[in-house]
């Protein structure tokens, strides 16, 4: 039996967040008669699971549902409210890509930089220069200032340096979307290289046949809580019923 690698015992997180526009006048009426400005908003709600050694596991629900809140309190971006959480080594973590990039700087430049942010020197990044810039497809690209690339270029080349990392444990949140169809391939190459390795994934997308493919166990959140928690087909299929469901009445109450 897999050791358990995430340990997530009745976890919540809180926001506090703005009731309305803030003006100088709420803030001094706020103030005069002790009235909070701020209410409670619980993103996540009591959430108990866990993820064991090699799993590859995919995240769903709705936007607002709590993916991303999950994905940060597990990387140690947030600090959890409530509950408990254990974690075996440190996950590596592509949130939007173009953090860790600089449009001043070189591709090459950049290459050590948003490496540097995910854990990989420069020693390291060298021997495999050449193979990340034919990943990314920029190889005449090298020596130019990153502005000059388009967003799908940055999004190539931040995705062929993370697809370096030697981490056992790997987290992409959306990191996947709009990719042109030439890198998707890549990708499938990179998750289909991992399937039976060792190496710990949790995944968020909105391509539901990407996970499929590729995620063995899917968690579906529904605001912030569990709804469901199985085979990544079962639950993805359960997830995609009820979001056509979910449209579908939508339908019928605007033409009602």
């Amino acid at each position: 039996m897999n050791t358990a690698c995430v340990r997530v015992r009745h976890l919540s997180k809180r926001f506090l967040v703005l009731k309305q526009q803030r003006t100088t006048f709420r803030v001094l009426r706020a103030l005069v008669m002790r009235q909070a400005l701020k209410r409670e908003l619980w993103a996540l709600r009591d959430l108990s699971f866990d993820v064991s050694e090699g799993e590859k596991l995919a995240l769903v629900g709705k936007n607002g549902s709590g993916k991303t809140t999950l994905l940060r309190v597990l990387t140690g971006i947030y600090e959890r409210s409530a509950g408990d959480l254990r974690i075996v080594g440190e996950p590596k973590a592509l949130f939007k890509f173009w953090i860790g990039q600089n449009a001043d700087l070189s591709v090459v430049d950049n290459i050590y930089l948003f490496g540097a942010v995910h854990g990989m020197g420069r020693d390291f990044l060298t021997p495999r220069l050449e193979e990340i810039l034919d990943d990314a497809g920029i190889q005449a690209t090298r020596f130019s200032p990153l502005r000059d690339l388009s967003l799908g270029q940055r999004q190539r080349l931040a995705l062929a340096v993370f697809f370096q990392t030697p981490a056992d444990f790997m987290i992409f949140d959306e990191s996947l979307a709009y990719v042109d169809q030439g890198f998707a391939r890549r990708c499938e190459a990179f998750f289909q290289s991992v399937a039976d390795s060792p190496r710990t994934i949790i995944m968020t997308s909105h391509d539901h046949e990407f996970l499929r493919r590729h995620c063995r166990r899917a968690l579906w959140l529904d605001e912030g809580a569990i709804r469901r928690d199985g085979p990544a087909a079962e639950v993805i299929d359960a997830y995609a019923s009820w979001t056509d469901d979910d449209a579908k009445k939508a339908r019928e109450r605007e033409s009602a």
